[in-house]
C-alpha cells in the first residue's frame, strides 16, 4: 500500500475513532429560574453522560420566573409555569414550548393563563393527556386536558384544599406544594404544608376530573408540612420530603387501591445545625431504588440515604455541602451516574457523580445559572 494512504487511512480512522468519542451519549439540561430581569427564562446545557461534564448554559426561553418544568412522556414537549404581567398583578401561565430534542431548541406554541398567582408546582400524567399544577398560596389543585397538538387546553378540574395546622405562621391555612400522577395514571398526589396531610385522589382520564380516594389522605407527623413527592421504581413505595420538620417519610403505596401507609421517617438535619432557619425542599430516588436523596435550605446540604424495599428501613449515608446553596431541586440524569442540582441563591448548578453502588455524591463540576430553580432532562435525540 501507498504510505502516504496509508497515513491517510490511519488519519481517518482516528478522526473517526475521535468523533465516536465526542459523540458518546449525552442529554440536554433544562434549568427553570426565577428570575423577573434581563436574566429571565430557561436554560438549556448538555451533560456528557461520560464525563459528567456541563456546557455553559445558554438561553432557550424568555419568560419571568419561570419556576417549575414538566415533560411530556415523549418529551416532544415543555409545560413550564411563568408569572404573566398584568394590569392588577402577574397571573399564573402554563407555557406550552415544543422541542427539537436533536438540537435542544424549544419554540414557544402556547400560552394558558390561570386564575391564581401562586402556582409552584407541575407535572405531566403518564399518558400526556393532563398537565396537572398546585396552587400554593391559592390553595387548590387544577387539571389541564393537552389537546392533539400538545397544548394545553381550558381546565377540566379545580380543587381547593381548606383548613389549617399547628404552626399558624406557615400553617395559617392549606397549602398544596406538589400534584404528581402515579406510575398508572389512576391517581394523583397532592403534598398539602398547611395541613399535614399527603392527599390521593382519583384521576378520571375520561373527564380530566379529581375526586376523593377511598383513603382520601394520609397525615404526617403535625407540624411537618410535607412538600414533594417521588415514586420508588419498583412502583411499591413512595416518599415524602417534610420541608418543616426536615424529615422524610417512606410510605407502603398499594397502587390498585391507591393507598399510602407510613413505613417509617428520617432526619435530614444535622443534629449540631444551628444557622438560619432551615427548610427541606426536594426528595429525588435513585434509579436503583436502593437510596433516597433529600435536600436542605439553610444547612444546605444534599442528604443520602439507603433504602431496603423488602423491609422498608433507610439508613443514613452521607451529607454533602460541597457547592450547595439553596438547594431548591435536583435531578439524576437517564443514566443514574450524575446528580445535577439548582442552587437557586449561589447562581450556579452543581454536577455529582453517583456511586450507583454506595450512593455517595462527589462533586464534579459547577457552572453558572441565574437563580436556579428547576433541573429537567431530556436525551439528546430523543432516544
Amino acid at each position: 500500500m501507498n504510505p502516504t494512504l496509508a497515513a491517510i487511512g490511519v488519519g481517518a480512522l482516528l478522526g473517526l475513532a475521535a468523533t465516536a468519542r465526542a459523540e458518546g451519549p449525552s442529554c440536554w439540561v433544562y434549568f427553570g429560574t426565577s428570575a423577573t430581569d434581563d436574566r429571565r427564562g430557561i436554560y438549556r446545557s448538555k451533560l456528557d453522560q461520560d464525563s459528567g461534564s456541563l456546557t455553559v448554559p445558554v438561553k432557550v426561553a424568555d419568560k419571568e420566573d419561570m419556576q417549575f418544568m414538566a415533560f411530556s412522556p415523549d418529551k416532544s414537549h415543555l409545560y413550564s409555569l411563568a408569572e404573566i404581567p398584568r394590569g392588577s398583578g402577574p397571573r399564573e401561565g402554563i407555557e406550552t414550548y415544543s422541542v427539537n430534542a436533536a438540537t435542544g431548541a424549544l419554540t414557544h406554541v402556547a400560552e394558558r393563563e390561570s386564575d391564581g398567582s401562586s402556582g409552584c408546582h407541575i407535572s405531566v400524567d403518564p399518558t400526556g393527556r393532563f398537565v396537572l399544577t398546585a396552587n400554593y398560596g391559592e390553595r387548590y389543585v387544577e387539571v389541564f386536558p393537552i389537546a392533539k397538538d400538545g397544548t394545553v387546553g381550558e381546565r377540566s378540574c379545580i380543587v381547593h384544599h381548606a383548613g389549617s395546622g399547628p404552626d399558624k405562621t406557615r400553617q395559617e391555612t392549606a397549602h398544596p406544594h406538589s400534584v404528581n400522577v402515579d406510575p398508572t395514571g389512576r391517581f394523583a398526589i397532592v403534598c398539602d404544608l398547611g395541613l399535614d396531610k399527603v392527599f390521593i385522589y382519583k384521576l378520571d382520564a375520561s373527564k380530566g376530573t379529581l375526586s376523593p380516594n377511598d383513603q382520601p389522605f394520609v397525615s404526617v407527623e403535625p407540624g411537618s408540612g410535607p412538600r414533594h413527592f417521588a415514586f420508588h421504581p419498583d412502583g411499591r413505595h413512595a416518599f415524602v420530603i417534610n420541608e418543616m420538620g426536615w424529615t422524610i417519610t417512606a410510605f407502603d403505596w398499594n397502587s390498585e387501591k391507591g393507598t399510602l401507609t407510613p413505613i417509617t421517617t428520617v432526619p435530614i438535619l444535622n443534629k449540631s445545625y444551628s444557622g438560619p432557619l432551615n427548610t427541606s425542599a426536594e426528595v429525588v430516588v435513585a434509579k436503583s431504588g436502593n437510596f433516597v436523596y433529600g435536600s436542605n435550605r439553610g444547612d444546605n446540604s444534599l442528604v443520602v440515604h439507603s433504602f431496603d424495599p423488602e423491609t422498608g428501613k433507610m439508613a443514613f449515608v452521607q451529607r454533602i455541602t460541597d457547592g450547595i446553596n439553596t438547594p431548591r431541586n435536583y435531578a439524576i440524569d437517564p443514566s443514574g451516574k450524575w446528580l445535577v442540582c439548582a442552587n437557586l441563591h449561589a447562581n450556579t448548578a452543581t454536577i455529582y457523580g453517583v456511586d450507583t453502588q454506595t450512593g455517595r455524591l462527589t462533586l464534579t463540576g459547577t457552572v453558572q445559572v441565574p437563580e436556579a430553580l428547576c433541573v429537567r432532562f431530556v436525551p439528546v435525540g430523543g432516544s
